[in-house]
């Protein structure tokens, strides 16, 4: 059993509401769509925004990093965060919505930022494979409260869901002040990336980091709407897709740590973009509610572990300042995740939200290669060293 008066569960609660926030979001978006007078168009253009807003705050990790310590970055914008689900789960207007889901973007890189690099440096400390539990958790609030708030944002409003993200972000804020402990902070050079022989397997690892966050992030944003389409008379589970995925992701993730000490996270990322790609191929094929349903599920498996083992793989790479290397991850993985949702957007009212979903495949194919790429950089590395 976890004794929850350690950094290790105050960082378990922060990536917890993390998770419970972005599903809040997820489960509510047709709603708020109405609400706000927002077709699949100007969420595109909205979520790019956000992702742009995401990526630059994300980047800046190697200069907060030298400035503030984790603990210092979560405490400051956990409360922010709060206040923000809030204004954009009510925004009754397009100006409201575009401003507040661009500054949610921001909000989540800095704590996505922090809480990784916390959680890297955690799994040092113990010597052993947990990083990939701490995203179970993002995963499995993200199931919860994606239903949740689907529901009621359906039954009651979109502000009633806010709240349950706005009570576990706070438990999250009190367990961090009070158990997350206060690192060194290391200037310098020794806190960037200059030290490092060769950058390429930062760039593959952040090109890679891309590619699945964009999968990602449209399996998040747009499979209630995919369903809401497919099922109008089922709006009120339309949050099912992201339930699915979610748990699905959660329940790899658990097992992630154990499979991680066992085999090699190479084959298991290659495998797992194998198994991802043929969940959107289904997306792109299939017009079945139910048969939807299970894909995501399929990519929720596929893409549990490929997230957790690149970032953690990046940020193993400058232990001084895990932000710096995290940031310059980030920055690489910008371009497709700030075109991701515009592009999709775009597919999805020009076409249809299964053929944006479908192309999802392609991009993780490019993924695949790239990690072979990596591999080989690492057995090369190998050999050198041998």
């Amino acid at each position: 059993m976890i004794n929850l008066r350690t950094p290790r569960a105050a960082l378990m609660m922060v990536f917890s509401a993390f998770g419970a926030t972005v599903g809040c979001w997820a489960g509510s978006i047709p709603q708020v769509m109405t609400a706000a007078s927002i077709d699949s168009f100007n969420l595109g253009i909205a979520l790019t925004l956000s992702s742009l807003a995401g990526v630059i705050a994300m980047a800046l990790g190697g200069i907060i990093g030298r400035r503030f310590s984790n603990r210092a970055v979560m405490l400051a914008i956990i409360p922010v965060l709060a206040l923000n689900i809030v204004l954009l789960l009510v925004a009754a207007s397009p100006w409201v919505f575009f401003a507040s889901l661009t500054a949610f973007g921001a909000t989540l890189g800095f704590l996505d930022m922090a809480m990784n690099a916390e959680a890297s440096a955690i799994e040092h400390d113990l010597g052993r494979p947990i990083f990939t539990t701490f995203h179970a958790f993002v995963s499995i609030a993200i199931a919860l409260l994606a239903i949740a708030s689907s529901f009621i944002s359906t039954m009651v409003a979109p502000f009633a869901a806010s709240c349950l993200g706005v009570v576990i972000l706070a438990i999250a804020w009190v367990m961090v002040h009070d158990l997350v402990p206060h690192r060194l902070i290391t200037a310098g050079k020794a806190g960037g990336l200059s030290n490092l022989p060769s950058k390429l397997p930062l760039v593959l690892i952040g090109m890679a980091v891309g590619l699945v966050v964009t999968a990602e992030t449209s399996t998040l944003f747009w499979s209630a709407k995919l369903l809401n389409e497919q099922a109008p008379a089922l709006a009120s589970i339309a949050g099912l897709g992201i339930a699915f995925y979610g748990s699905c992701n959660a329940l790899v993730r658990f097992m992630g740590d154990s499979l991680r000490a066992k085999f090699n996270d190479m084959p298991l990322m290659l495998a797992s973009l194998a198994v991802a790609t043929v969940g959107f191929a289904t997306l792109g094929l299939s017009g079945s509610f139910a048969v939807n349903v299970i894909a995501f599920a399929l990519v929720g498996f596929g893409l549990a572990i490929l997230f957790p083992s690149l970032f953690n793989m990046a940020a193993a790479q400058v232990p001084a300042n895990r932000g710096a290397s995290l940031g310059f991850v980030s920055l690489i993985a910008g371009p497709p995740r700030v075109l991701a949702p515009w592009a999709f957007g775009w597919i999805a009212t020009g076409h249809s939200m299964s053929f944006a979903f479908g192309l999802c495949a392609l991009l993780l194919a490019v993924a695949f290669a790239l990690v072979v790429g990596l591999r080989s950089l690492t057995h090369v590395a190998r050999a050198k060293t041998a």
